[in-house]
């Protein structure tokens, strides 16, 4: 069994009896909840699959995606923030639950919402989440 089918499992036991997701197979919320189905390690979370956690009450520590300098650089100096590498290769690195969204339409702020008190520490450590990934490729 895979780690995504281990995590499914787990997150469908703790969803209260209410949850509409406890009358879907197992095997179905596998390409409901991951943005990759079944096919890849990458664990990134559809927005069911947030609703999915969020219901089962998992905790979870959100992150800007990019900070100010960041996208302040990336805009002046209009370089690649991840040097050439495809965003999506460089977040199959992050080895736990995860969930990239927009706080709201108008800001344009996107974040990055984490499943694991452990990877959140080390994003806090390096001062933001760019950074994180950067260390670990």
């Amino acid at each position: 069994m895979s780690k995504k089918q281990k995590i499914t499992n787990i997150i469908l036991n703790n969803l209260p009896n209410s949850s509409t997701f406890k009358n879907i197979p197992a095997e179905k919320t596998l390409m409901r909840w991951w943005v990759t189905g079944r096919t890849s390690n990458n664990l990134r979370l559809t927005e069911e699959g947030k609703l999915a956690f969020d219901q089962a009450e998992i905790e979870f520590f959100d992150f800007p995606l990019f900070t100010e300098k960041q996208l302040k650089d990336f805009k002046i100096n209009k370089k690649n923030i991840f040097e050439g590498s495809q965003f999506t290769i460089k977040l199959k690195k992050v080895d736990c639950p995860f969930f990239i969204g927009m706080k709201t339409s108008k800001t344009k702020s996107a974040y990055i919402r984490i499943y694991d008190s452990k990877i959140a520490l080390l994003v806090s450590l390096y001062g933001s989440f760019i950074e994180y990934l950067e260390s670990k490729i």
